[in-house]
C-alpha cells in the first residue's frame, strides 16, 4: 500500500484517533475553509477541494484494497469531502452557519436517510465517497433554504 494514500484517506493519520474519526474529518474540513477564507481566499478552498475530490476515488481504493475492508472507519476523506460541499457557499465566517453546517452533515453522515443508505452500498471507493458527498448536498440544500427564508424575511 501506498503511504501516500494512507495519510491522504486518514487525513494524515486523525482517522487513526479511536474517538469520533468522522466528526474529526468534519472538524479538519471546518478548519481548512476557516483558514482558507481569512488567510487566503476562498478560491483556495475550491481548488483543493476539487483536487482532493478528483484524487480521493483513487487513494481511496488503493487503501480499500490493501486493508480489505469495505469502509475502515480510519477513512476520513469522505467526511472532508462531504462536509466541505456547504462550505463552498459560505463566503465569509458566520457561527450560526458553521454550527448549522456541521450538525446538519454530521447527522446525515450518521443516519444515512435516503438514498444515503443506498449510496453507501455500492461496492469500493464509489461508495465510501459518494454517500457523504450526498449527505453534503442535502446539508448544503438545507443551510442555503434556511439563509434565504432568514433573507425573505429580514
Amino acid at each position: 500500500m501506498s503511504q501516500i494514500s494512507k495519510y491522504f484517506v486518514t487525513i494524515f493519520g486523525l482517522g487513526f484517533i479511536p474517538i469520533a474519526p468522522g466528526t474529526l474529518g468534519s472538524i479538519f474540513a471546518i478548519l481548512v475553509w476557516y483558514f482558507s477564507i481569512t488567510i487566503l481566499n476562498i478560491y483556495f478552498f475550491y481548488f483543493l477541494f476539487i483536487l482532493v475530490f478528483l484524487s480521493s476515488f483513487k487513494l481511496v481504493q488503493i487503501y480499500l484494497d490493501f486493508k480489505k475492508k469495505d469502509d475502515p472507519s480510519e477513512v476520513i476523506i469522505d467526511e472532508f469531502i462531504g462536509q466541505s460541499l456547504p462550505l463552498i457557499f459560505l463566503f465569509q465566517y458566520n457561527a450560526y452557519d458553521l454550527l448549522m453546517a456541521f450538525c446538519i452533515f454530521r447527522f446525515f453522515d450518521i443516519f444515512k436517510i435516503y438514498p444515503i443508505n443506498k449510496v453507501e452500498n455500492i461496492n469500493g471507493a464509489t461508495g465510501v465517497i459518494m454517500d457523504d458527498f450526498v449527505a453534503g448536498i442535502y446539508t448544503l440544500i438545507i443551510v442555503m433554504t434556511f439563509k434565504i427564508i432568514l433573507y425573505i424575511n429580514a
